[in-house]
């Protein structure tokens, strides 16, 4: 059995090997398995998956076919046999103490359903790089959901009990995250964020969010 589980869903993600991966194989916290669940490519991505599970024994590469987003990622978190859940996308990056840092704080907070953290946003579209510090308190984090998302997906860590607690990612197309932390907040779960950049968001053409992120549908 093991603590923490790393998840991540990756539709041809061939250009963005050079991202999380490494950037979780060098996590100082090393007691974790990756979930990969492969969301039907149709590039290389799955050959380079399952050289990577080939190497390095954590790795557990699932490909169960195009389900889309929410679908991968429950069925992600579904296969995680950890307590904790890292979230991952495929094309950004986890600084080395992410985990380590996350995991402790969730320890010492057992009423933390999620915790996230500043970060760094690389918006490739407009040529940008800033850093975004969203609210750590729950209670702001509550207000400031009726705005804006107070969380980098990429950068959060849940327990899986809250995930159960909240019915897992809402089936729909659009902004399952910021639902999730809703439907955990209704369930009794607190949220935070914590107060250190750890990680980088990439903002870019492909990506799901720029495609997908409607801010009428929010």
């Amino acid at each position: 059995m093991v603590k923490v589980s790393v998840v991540t869903t990756v539709y041809n993600g061939e250009p963005y090997f050079n991202r999380a991966v490494p950037s979780i194989l060098s996590q100082t916290f090393k007691a974790f398995e990756w979930i990969i669940v492969d969301d039907g490519s149709q590039d290389r991505t799955p050959e380079f998956l399952h050289e990577l599970a080939s190497k390095d024994h954590r790795i557990k590469v699932f490909q169960p076919g195009r389900l889309g987003r929410a679908r991968a990622l429950n069925y992600a978190v579904e296969k995680a046999f950890g307590e904790y859940i890292v979230q991952q996308d495929f094309d950004d990056i986890s600084y080395p103490q992410r985990i380590e840092k996350q995991i402790a704080f969730l320890d010492e907070h057992p009423e933390i359903g999620v915790v996230g953290s500043y970060y760094v946003v690389i918006d490739e579209i407009r040529n940008e790089k800033y850093i975004r510090k969203p609210p750590c308190e729950h209670n702001e984090i509550m207000r400031a959901m009726a705005k804006y998302i107070p969380f980098a997906h990429t950068l959060v860590t849940f327990r899986k009990r809250a995930w159960e607690d909240a019915g897992g990612y809402p089936l729909v197309d659009n902004i399952v995250d910021l639902r999730l932390w809703i439907r955990m907040a209704k369930a009794g779960w607190k949220l935070a964020n914590i107060p250190e950049v750890l990680g980088e968001h990439f903002v870019h053409s492909q990506s799901f969010w720029h495609k997908h992120f409607k801010y009428v549908r929010r």
